[in-house]
């Protein structure tokens, strides 16, 4: 089914047993607090740490943070066929925070990646089974994600700088984007180049951000008292002790994604790898990676539990790693080499602060462009289902959530809407309301 993949090009039990060793190790390391994925929740594990929370009280409250990210991640492999690191590292946050020893960490993490890996195709079948199978109407979904995630530069700058400079940046990512479908491909030296549009929008967007940064940056530097820095040191500290586990969990991440056995930014991913060049997605990585630097070396300074993903650079280097068995190798050295640097960059974003905010503005950016991006393909995919109807109950849902204090978060609202349009579709068809044509 186009936009959604169904071709692997590893087998599916090799890149289960990486998933289940995935999901395994995930769950152990956030029983022994050392790495969870969800950010929310990791200022909670110093209360479990410092025992100031029972292991009931604290499950209790990274579930509930971690709940509607599942979901999420649901969806998310419903839109493109790859198993999200939401639906594998959320679930794992919580089923470590259960756990009420590190063997049965390791059990139910490893049960939960080999039902993320086989459940797959149970769910397949059971679609197949419905009256109408509205699977291939949720490729859609996924439709709209490149062209409206490239422009996240732009907004970016918009947010940070103004608008003038973020519709001086949108324009250039516009003439860039034309430029490469013109042009197609140039030949520089014999080599033959291809410019795809997506990816030189974005590095023009990108390269506009990172100016607008660093002139914008005065100089000024972050204060912290003696007590807050003692703090980071021992925390600090504290992460770089448990290097080993966490290099283990990059090295198995780099290869996870490499394989395909689970993805990150999926609707990003998918789409590049349908299109036979990642370039694009791996020029989005290098932007999360620069977004999520302040908030995850400051969490993480801050509480002594360090991100399952790192500063995310393993999924870097596991799409660029040129053969399978390299992916591993390169997951492992720089997540080693990320916390060498942990210290050092906590004290390199508070002598430039300007450029610290710019990671908050990049990461809210990808968020408010992918959640509109998925909201338009919901849209799509429910007229897909039911027409006028499918639009009327994705709209509900929207307004509904919305008012009611986004109980889902807003990439998870759209996709679960139009996945209850087919199945409401499907229902009205087996009661006899809607006849098939």
């Amino acid at each position: 089914m186009e936009g959604i993949i169904t071709t692997f090009q590893y087998p599916l039990m090799f890149r289960a047993i990486v998933l289940i060793a995935i999901c395994a190790w995930a769950s152990l390391l956030s029983h022994k607090c050392i790495s969870n994925f969800n950010d929310g929740a990791r200022p909670v594990f110093p209360e479990l740490m410092e025992g100031r929370m029972s292991r009931p009280e604290f499950a209790v409250v990274v579930t509930g943070m971690g709940f509607g990210w599942v979901l999420a991640g649901f969806s998310q492999w419903l839109g493109t066929g790859l198993i999200a690191v939401h639906l594998t590292l959320i679930a794992t946050d919580c089923l470590g925070a259960w756990s009420p020893n590190k063997w049965v960490a390791l059990s139910i993490g490893g049960l939960w990646g080999a039902l993320c890996a086989f459940g797959t195709s149970l769910i397949n079948q059971a679609f197949a089974a419905l009256p109408y199978n509205f699977l291939n109407d949720l490729t859609q979904i996924s439709t709209p994600a490149l062209p409206v995630f490239c422009v996240f530069p732009a907004v970016a700058i918009a947010s940070q700088f103004g608008a003038k400079k973020g519709i001086i940046t949108a324009a250039i990512e516009a003439v860039v984007y034309i430029f490469c479908t013109v042009v197609g491909t140039v030949v520089v030296g014999g080599i033959k180049i291809s410019l795809y549009p997506y990816t030189f929008a974005m590095l023009a967007g990108m390269i506009c951000l990172m100016v607008y940064s660093m002139k914008g940056n005065k100089g000024e530097s972050i204060e912290n008292d003696s007590e807050e820095l003692n703090l980071f040191a021992k925390n600090a500290a504290r992460i770089k002790g448990n290097w080993i586990f966490l290099c283990i969990q990059g090295a198995l991440n780099a290869l996870g994604i490499h394989i395909l056995a689970q993805a990150y930014q999926p609707y990003v991913l998918s789409a590049a790898v349908q299109a036979g060049d990642l370039s694009t997605f791996n020029l989005a990585m290098i932007g999360v990676i620069i977004a999520f630097i302040p908030l995850i070396v400051s969490t993480s300074l801050a509480t002594g539990v360090y991100q399952a993903v790192g500063l995310t650079t393993c999924m870097l280097v596991g799409t660029l790693a040129p053969t399978w068995w390299l992916a591993p190798i390169l997951g492992f050295a720089v997540e080693f080499l990320e916390l060498q640097l942990l210290g050092l960059l906590g004290k390199g974003l508070s002598k430039f602060p300007e450029l610290s905010k710019c990671g908050d503005h990049i990461r809210d950016s990808m968020i408010s462009c992918i959640g509109l991006a998925l909201m338009i393909g919901s849209f799509l995919a429910a007229n897909a289902i039911w027409g006028a109807v499918g639009l009327m109950i994705v709209g509900a849902f929207y307004v509904l959530n919305d008012v009611t204090g986004q109980r889902l978060p807003k990439s998870a609202v759209g996709p679960i809407a139009a996945v209850v349009v087919g199945v409401l579709y499907n229902l009205m068809i087996f009661v006899g309301f809607v006849k098939l044509a």
